[in-house]
């Protein structure tokens, strides 16, 4: 408590609950009982009490004839009256006396300071308390009847709401309204509200007295009787109920959401606008327990309002209806302003249901340098008061003025920053954070918002740099950003431990939704994933709270394709494109995948067309799949110059070309082998790659293996032993993330090498261990060539049909970077062929025949290509075969 020990000055307001019980005719008792009886009897009544008192937590003020108390909560000093009243009774029969108390609650702003101790010995009160609290209790207290406990408005609101602490005696206790009172001395009418059990509380409307009288309405005066008779049936219509209604307390629990409102700003120092909003907001993320709806987020409900973002005010009935759209439990209203040359910082928390005041915390300091401290101590109070552990909020959040900054300007370039970030306003974001680098260079959270812009950029090095140097200062970022920079340079550098880094970061934070979308793409786009695990993670990641819920909605689409559920699929990338989502490649593959071609080409030209300039991944995206849609229509050829003259146009350097030509050669390696021109491109480009990535950075390298090791399975397809072998001595094991995309192909080539040198076991057992739901779909077409090889028909036809019947996985499949996607989708139909050549070998031929038949209705100018007509005239002759069934 602040105070000035040596002269008792009163320092500063606090919120508090002040309780006035008094005993009803003391005086006659006295006269009745005697000196000495009555004062032993005040003195055991008194012994109760303090016992109470010291039960629900309150503190002695002052003692007359009964009690002046102090509470923290209005629900406490309810508990204490309610115990109070009923130990009254009970004394009363123990001592056979009839003592009756009148109580009196009210809340508000109370300034408290403790007398010297020089004070105290000449008679003073050890604490003293003023303010129009202390009054307002005892005109409640004078009004009540004998047993009855008196509350005004807030006290009512705050405890009612609390009254789940009142534990067994709850089923007993009612509530009571008995309108407005107007008091002598007090400017505005209070609203009188009463507690107590039944059977024991007079629960009924306290007398009128010259001191109080209850303010009746104007249909109520004599005047107006005859107007209030014809009015009478239609006022019969407002709910009164909705007035008098009990309130029920914030249900706040572990990792429920709050909205922050506007900061009112009482001082006049526009440099408190956002940068106070964006502390407080810094502070309330660094909990576990509270999230804290984005100010983004914030902006596109009230776009859904119909108010403009820009300048509308999160007030209290705007931030309450913004908290109720999305499912807030509480709205934050902060104040700030400059009392007797104090600066006080106060936060409110709102009920959005009632937008009534549930408790505030308030902080006090001096100058501008006290500000974050202030914010400090109501983020931890906040904190602890919707629920968090008050040991877990001490022991994982850092001071404002280290995670943010002391300066004041730089804190508020930062917050307009994030805004412009958020907003996809880049160039004027970056521009923001360098104002306030200026200002503050040590601001670590600035150098995180910037990699996160160079890594969207593709500007991964850069990115790299940006997150060191945050990390080089983690002691000034949170915990979360910590984190974050940690995973995000890890992913921009393709580190091996990446998804480990992900997911320590969503383990932590399991609601920030950057990190729940981040590590849900990384899970598909390198870990191959779409188990159920993956989707609920990208689930989360979309949730209707999150603002920027369109990649995840993809995502999902995508996983569903993956799945070969295609209504959810096209269900999910609808709704993307309802958020603002332009890409549509993987609309247009879920149609693809469902055969619907002309549909898909529909779809695939609303993308836009100048989107991949600049873009290698997603011009690598968008060839593979245009090649893709040829190849599932039987246009291998069409197919293979489309992704030749890709190869032949492009200017960009090495990176598409090689990309292009890599994805053409894995198409005409099916059947038959590469072989003159096409192979010697093959050696080509395998040395090109090689040489390139000796000197080529991490993040590079990984595309770079990738390409090698395709080739390398092309090669050993086409016998070309030797080469693939010097890949795997060039790429080891051991320099692969453990699961990546990467180590798992390199098993492929292994398995191949297995296959053509006649080690059919150990292919097989090499491929069978990498069946865990997260394979790649070549690794099945290996199979498949592995079990036929081994003899083993039935296994081998069984690797056939999976093949043909994931055709969504084969277009989802984005591992090792979209380059084997049209391969993987040409082997879906080629399946269908090989399933019918296996069920001939088992005898099998109404199967033969009924996969052939699907076989020519996919490709039907299949018969063109003369390796394929081979097959398909042997089968027919040996299903037409006289006798044959």
């Amino acid at each position: 408590m602040a105070k000035d020990t040596e002269s008792g000055t009163p320092v500063g307001a606090q919120l508090r609950t002040l309780l006035i019980c008094d005993l009803v005719e003391s005086t006659a008792l006295v006269e009745r009982l005697g000196d000495l009886a009555a004062a032993e009897l005040i003195r055991k009544h008194d012994r109760l009490a303090r016992t109470l008192v010291d039960r629900h937590a309150g503190r002695e003020i002052d003692k007359t004839d009964g009690f002046l108390l102090m509470f923290e909560r209005p629900v406490q000093a309810a508990a204490f009256a309610l115990d109070y009243q009923r130990a009254l009774r009970q004394f009363n029969a123990a001592e056979s006396v009839n003592l009756a108390a009148r109580v009196g609650i009210h809340v508000g702003d109370v300034v408290v300071w403790e007398n010297s101790a020089e004070d105290v010995a000449r008679g003073a009160k050890p604490v003293e308390v003023e303010r129009l609290v202390k009054p307002v209790a005892s005109r409640l207290m004078t009004l009540a009847f004998p047993g009855q406990v008196l509350l005004s408005n807030i006290a009512y609101a705050l405890a009612h709401r609390a009254q789940g602490e009142l534990g067994e005696r709850l089923e007993k206790v009612r509530w009571r309204t008995h309108g407005r009172y107007r008091f002598r001395g007090v400017p505005d009418p209070v609203p009188v509200f009463e507690v107590g059990e039944e059977g024991l509380a007079p629960l009924k409307a306290p007398p009128w007295s010259s001191k109080a009288h209850r303010e009746v309405p104007f249909w109520r005066r004599p005047a107006t009787v005859v107007i209030e008779a014809l009015v009478v049936l239609a006022l019969l219509t407002i709910p009164l109920y909705m007035f008098l209604r009990p309130q029920a307390a914030i249900a706040f629990a572990e990792r429920d959401w709050v909205v922050v409102g506007s900061l009112h700003n009482l001082t006049g120092e526009t440099v408190f606008d956002d940068s106070l909003e964006s502390a407080l907001r810094i502070g309330l993320e660094q909990s576990h327990f509270v999230n804290v709806l984005s100010d983004l987020k914030v902006r596109d409900t009230l776009t859904r309002m119909q108010l403009d973002p820009a300048t509308a005010e999160v007030s209290r009935a705007v931030g309450s209806e913004v908290a109720i759209r999305d499912g807030a439990r509480a709205l934050i209203l902060p104040t700030i302003a400059e009392i007797g040359g104090r600066v006080r910082i106060t936060a409110e928390v709102i009920d959005p249901q009632t937008q009534t005041t549930v408790y505030s915390e308030t902080a006090d300091g001096i100058g501008k340098e006290s500000i974050l401290p202030s914010l400090d101590v109501i983020n931890q109070r906040l904190r602890v008061r919707l629920g968090e552990a008050l040991a877990t909020v001490s022991a994982e959040s850092k001071p404002l003025e280290k995670v943010a900054t002391e300066n004041l300007e730089a804190l508020r370039a930062y917050s307009l920053g994030v805004n412009k970030y958020a907003s996809g306003q880049f160039p004027e974001a970056l521009e923001l954070f360098r104002q306030a680098l200026q200002l503050d260079a040590g601001l670590a959270s600035v150098q995180v918002r910037i990699g996160a812009i160079r890594a969207s950029s593709g500007q991964q090095e850069q990115a790299v740099e940006s997150f060191s140097r945050a990390l080089e200062q983690s002691a000034r970022l949170t915990t979360r950003d910590a984190l974050y920079a940690e995973a995000m340079r890890a992913s921009a550098q393709q580190a091996p431990d990446a998804l480990v880094k992900w997911a320590t970061l969503t383990e932590r934070f399991p609601d920030y939704f950057t990190g729940l979308g981040s590590f849900a793409y990384l899970n598909w786009r390198d870990a191959n994933r779409f188990d159920a695990k993956a989707m609920a993670m990208v689930e989360a990641s979309a949730s209707s709270k999150n603002p920027n819920r369109m990649p995840s909605l993809q995502l999902m689409g995508i996983l569903e394709l993956g799945n070969g559920r295609f209504a959810q699929a096209l269900a999910h990338f609808a709704d993307a494109e309802a958020q603002g989502l332009q890409f549509t490649e993987y609309h247009a593959a879920t149609q693809a995948a469902m055969r619907k071609f002309d549909e898909a080409k529909a779809t695939l030209a609303r993308s836009p067309a100048g989107a991949a300039k600049g873009n290698p991944a997603m011009a690598i995206t968008r060839a593979s799949l245009n090649a893709a849609l040829l190849v599932d229509q039987g246009k291998l050829e069409q197919a293979s110059t489309l992704l030749d003259e890709a190869a032949r146009a492009e200017t960009d350097g090495k990176v598409l070309a090689q990309a292009f030509s890599i994805m053409r050669l894995t198409l005409i390696s099916a059947d038959p082998p590469l072989s003159g021109d096409d192979l010697r491109s093959a050696k080509q480009q395998l040395e090109d790659v090689l040489a390139q990535r000796k000197s080529a950075q991490t993040a590079r390298r990984q595309t770079l293996d990738a390409q090698a090791l395709i080739l390398a399975y092309v090669l050993a397809r086409a016998n070309e032993r030797d080469l693939a072998r010097r890949v795997l001595a060039a790429i080891p094991l051991a320099d692969m993330p453990s699961g990546s995309s990467n180590a798992k192909l390199r098993s492929v080539v292994e398995a191949e090498l297995d296959r053509i040198e006649g080690r059919h076991g150990a292919g097989i057992q090499r491929l069978e261990t990498l069946l865990d739901g997260s394979e790649l779909f070549i690794t099945h077409v290996a199979l498949l060539d592995a079990y036929a090889a081994a003899g083993q028909a039935g296994k081998a036809l069984q690797q056939a049909r999976w093949l043909s019947g994931h055709r969504g996985r084969a277009y989802a499949e984005v591992a090792p970077d979209n380059r084997l996607t049209a391969f993987n989708v040409q082997h879906t139909t080629l399946a269908l062929l090989q399933a019918a050549e296996l069920a001939v070998a088992q005898k099998d031929k109404d199967s033969a025949r009924a996969m052939l038949k699907q076989f020519l209705e996919a490709w039907p100018e299949a018969s063109a290509r003369p390796a394929l007509a081979k097959r398909i005239r042997a089968l027919q002759g040996v299903l037409s075969e006289p006798g044959s069934p």
